[in-house]
């Protein structure tokens, strides 16, 4: 079920299942997420708990028991409730049950509240363990944004620009998959800016960044340098992503802690790169934000 809030000239949406964004409209009435067309990728935004990426042979081991678990989790596919809604937030929680145990051992509840800015909007999470362990886990945000953003515009016309120079390290990840290996991305190489091909997805599926110095990068335009600020501060990669071979409108950021498992890796899910644990009785905290540039 979908659920919609408007505030300072804005509108956002959310659905319940996954607890996903589905839209963000701006000042001027323009969609600025991807529509989630079913024969190109049906996704707006979709919230990826409690792996990133693709396993080993679709399966991890915690404590040296083997589950079953897909590529990205299982939570965008689970019912939320809305716990409360606000004139400028959508606030929604799941928690554990037997169906979540079965590829994920643990007690835990997920919060996700999306909240509208004067000029954007954020995404929260917040991992509440709820079992007697210590609890690993990888999350991520999803968000696909319409890329191009402006009238008679083409994809190739934008580029990336990071707060801060770069060395252009990516994952290597062909099929999306398994990782096997890093090369340098040369056009970021040393500098700040990305320009945007269809190629480089049509080559290596998602570009992911896993040693980068900024958590501020910016999708704009190459001339109007209109387009969207996207600041991640809590996270680790940035993964950055369309449909290969698929030449489509929109561009996902994905902000995540976690990361494809690498070739050879032995499974045990407390080794994966980038895991981080919450204590019994504690919570973690991660924001992401996107911001107008106009």
């Amino acid at each position: 079920m979908k659920h919609t809030i408007s505030c300072y000239g804005t509108s956002l949406s959310a659905d319940t299942r996954g607890a996903e964004l589905c839209s963000y409209t701006d000042v001027h009435g323009c969609e600025r997420l991807w529509e989630g067309d079913p024969s190109i990728w049906p996704g707006h935004a979709p919230v990826l708990f409690p792996i990133v990426g693709a396993p080993v042979n679709h399966q991890v081991r915690f404590a040296g028991q083997t589950y079953p678990i897909h590529k990205h989790g299982f939570m965008m596919m689970r019912e939320f409730t809305l716990v409360e809604q606000g004139n400028d937030f959508l606030h929604f929680s799941a928690s554990a049950d037997d169906q979540t145990l079965r590829s994920y051992p643990y007690a835990f509840r997920l919060h996700i509240q999306h909240t509208l800015l004067s000029q954007g909007f954020s995404t929260e999470f917040c991992i509440q363990n709820e079992d007697t362990r210590p609890m690993p886990y990888c999350i991520g945000g999803h968000p696909g944004f319409r890329c191009p953003m402006e009238p008679g515009a083409a994809f190739e016309d934008y580029l990336l620009r990071f707060e801060k120079p770069e060395n252009g390290q990516i994952a290597i990840c062909p099929d999306g998959e398994l990782i096997r290996g890093h090369e340098v991305l040369s056009p970021l190489a040393g500098g700040r800016e990305l320009p945007l091909h269809h190629s480089y997805f049509d080559e290596k599926d998602a570009l992911i960044f896993t040693s980068l110095a900024s958590r501020q990068v910016d999708l704009i335009h190459r001339k109007s340098q209109k387009g969207i600020r996207f600041r991640f501060d809590d996270f680790d990669v940035l993964g950055v992503w369309t449909k290969p071979g698929a030449r489509a409108d929109y561009l996902c950021l994905e902000p995540w802690v976690g990361l494809n498992a690498y070739e050879g890796e032995s499974g045990d899910f407390e080794q994966k790169p980038f895991v981080r644990t919450v204590l019994p009785g504690q919570s973690h905290r991660l924001v992401f934000t996107a911001s107008i540039l106009e």
